[in-house]
């Protein structure tokens, strides 16, 4: 019967002890921060996954931050303070992004024009219906639509090199030449589609225009509150 060496349990023992990297430890301070936090999170209607995630992040910028001196409330403010920004921060994020985004504020831009149009045009219908039958062609639908989505498209693009979140900016005449080139383009295809056949491009009853105009505001509405778009050239 072999025997194993009298040290082989301790050799053992110091090697996988050898093996386990040595983890820094946080200041008492900051210790008792992540003590605090993790009761705050743990009543938070956070998943656990969540959790795990929120606090093994916090925990590793913490010892990161120990290293320059920082302190728990240097960098995150107080335990509700951090569970509030662990909740809201990714929801900000993605809300920030969502408005910012070019073919969202696009469709935005696009259904207010078409909302627009077809109130200006269902008002006239009302008290100017000569002036619909003499020139028909702007008041189609199919040209509403289309200057409205070439109007949305072209507005979002201005916004997104002239708008206030934008970092840098081009200079005052480089802005007034940009805008002043989208609007005459827009009005060379409203112009454009105002010449499309009846036949693709009918107009509207009174009731027409307005179930339009009223579809179009409800719909952008309902994408801005979806989306969180906020701000814009209107």
């Amino acid at each position: 019967m072999s025997e194993e060496p009298r040290n082989a349990g301790k050799q053992v023992n110091e090697t996988q002890h050898a093996e386990k990297p040595k983890k820094t430890e946080l200041t008492k301070r900051n210790a008792d921060f992540m003590y605090r936090l993790r009761k705050e999170v743990k009543e938070s209607k956070l998943n656990d996954q969540e959790r795990s995630e929120a606090l093994i992040d916090t925990e590793t910028r913490l010892l990161e931050a120990q290293k320059t001196g920082k302190t728990a409330k240097q960098l995150f403010g107080t335990p509700t303070e951090r569970l509030k920004e662990i909740v809201e921060g990714p929801k900000k994020a993605k809300a920030e992004a969502q408005n910012n985004n070019m073919w969202i504020r696009a469709l935005d831009n696009a259904l207010i024009f078409a909302a627009l149009f077809a109130a200006m045009y269902a008002i006239m219908m009302l008290i100017q219906p000569a002036s619909i039958k003499a020139t028909p062609g702007p008041s189609g639908i199919l040209a509403i639509l289309l200057t409205s989505i070439v109007g949305g498209i072209g507005m979002a693009y201005v916004y997104r090199v002239l708008g206030p979140e934008q970092k840098t900016r081009p200079s005052m005449w480089k802005q007034a030449g940009i805008a002043v080139v989208a609007i005459l383009l827009w009005i060379v295809f409203y112009m454009s589609f105002a010449m499309l056949p009846n036949a693709i491009n009918p107009t509207l009853p009174i009731y027409g225009y307005v179930i339009l105009a009223v579809a179009a505001f409800g719909g952008r509405w309902y994408l801005r509150r979806k989306f969180h778009i906020v701000g814009g050239l209107f």
